[in-house]
């Protein structure tokens, strides 16, 4: 993505447009999650991961192999439309390649070992989103965004080969539920379930909350309380990494005790949250700054880690697909929600106050955890058996 955004800039000199890539790509994986359920009908998820993966490899390589060339060939109109267009078509086959493997796994890995999967497949991830960051650019820099492109359409190709092996056994213990679902069906569920209305209303709250780490509202934060430049935006971007790191390894090695406790594990995180977003928020002192922004880490991980865990416990498996359908289409939705109300906050009272308005939302999701927990009682206890209600 930093490499097609690099190359829409190169070609307009704009701002405006290099950002436009982002929020182009975010409408077609919110556009792809809607349109799931017609995919799992008609094939097996297993069947989905690798045809949308395939096509996601596919229109990568096109565009790796073709940006350069035409570039130089199209006008700067054509060239957008071109660059558009092609993101728009990965943005919606990613999408779909990324819901389908979160929906395959979890029928890969045997119950009890869940939370460990989901450790493991989070910290890969945070270390590979760390990897991309801080290395894309100078890769960019380095080798130019076409040669970039094409060593990452290798890396898909890579990734396809690893899906093409799911062995025919494994394939058969993964295939579609034959049963008609709306497109429809998994926001049905999420807010019909009594534990998943629980857990949904907490992402809403913590989702709301998410914009206090967009770019423009950490540098001032940094610039306006911290008194530091702009190279601290990025060690406070490192600081988060390097913290959800450290608490994905934190959780593999607890995974087990974590799995008997997810819901109070959920609650736990939650409230951590909130207390280190309020220390953050009033803190000046930089390198403290950094400090608690690293112990944020094992917070967010035990949160959304054994949040991950629950829902596919309580999940039939048949439902999971269009759940978290739902729930991709919710956190985008989320996202640029959390965007618009972080921005306009600092904008009226300054960054400070987007950190205590975030830790006030955090600290609400926890609190509305306990009241519901309490007064569900049994429908939302730990002890509950799996796919209960």
């Amino acid at each position: 993505m930093m490499t097609l955004i690099a190359a829409v800039y190169q070609m307009t000199d704009s701002a405006a447009f290099a950002g436009a890539v982002s929020f182009v790509r975010s409408m077609a994986i919110l556009a792809s999650s809607f349109m799931l359920p017609i995919w799992y009908r008609r094939m097996s998820i297993a069947h989905v991961t690798r045809l949308f993966l395939l096509l996601q490899f596919a229109l990568s390589a096109v565009v790796a192999f073709s940006i350069s060339p035409l570039a130089s060939m199209l006008s700067t109109t054509q060239f957008l439309a071109y660059s558009f267009c092609a993101i728009v078509g990965i943005g919606y086959v990613e999408g779909c390649a990324s819901a389908a493997a979160n929906a395959l796994y979890p029928r890969l890995v045997e119950e009890d070992k869940r939370v460990h999967a989901n450790s493991l497949v989070s910290t890969s991830m945070q270390m590979l989103s760390l990897l991309g960051w801080t290395m894309g650019g100078i890769l960019v820099a380095k080798l130019g965004h076409s040669l970039v492109l094409q060593l990452s359409a290798g890396l898909l190709f890579l990734g396809c080969l690893c899906i093409l092996r799911l062995s025919h056994n494994q394939e058969s213990s993964v295939g579609a539920d034959k049963k008609s679902h709306s497109i429809m069906a998994g926001w049905t569920y999420l807010f019909t379930h009594p534990k998943l209305r629980v857990i949904t209303w907490m992402d809403i709250l913590e989702g709301v909350a998410g914009g206090i780490w967009i770019g423009g509202v950490t540098l001032v934060f940094a610039q306006e309380v911290l008194h530091k430049d702009e190279a601290w935006w990025g060690y406070i971007n490192a600081a988060y990494y390097a913290g959800t790191i450290l608490g994905g390894l934190l959780t593999l090695k607890l995974s087990a005790r974590i799995h008997k406790h997810l819901v109070g594990t959920i609650l736990i995180g939650s409230f951590g949250v909130s207390l280190l977003v309020y220390g953050y928020a009033w803190n000046t002192q930089a390198f403290v700054a950094l400090a608690i922004v690293v112990l944020m880490g094992p917070f967010y991980q035990l949160r959304d880690i054994a949040q991950r865990t629950y829902v596919q416990h309580i999940t039939p498996l048949e439902e999971q697909p269009h759940v978290f359908a739902a729930q991709s289409t919710i956190s985008y939705i989320l996202f640029g929600v959390s965007v618009l109300f972080a921005g306009t906050i600092s904008d009226i009272w300054g960054a400070q106050a987007v950190y205590i308005v975030g830790g006030t939302m955090y600290l609400l999701s926890s609190v509305t955890g306990f009241l519901l927990r309490r007064k569900q009682g049994a429908s939302i206890s730990e002890d509950s058996p799996p796919y209960s209600t």
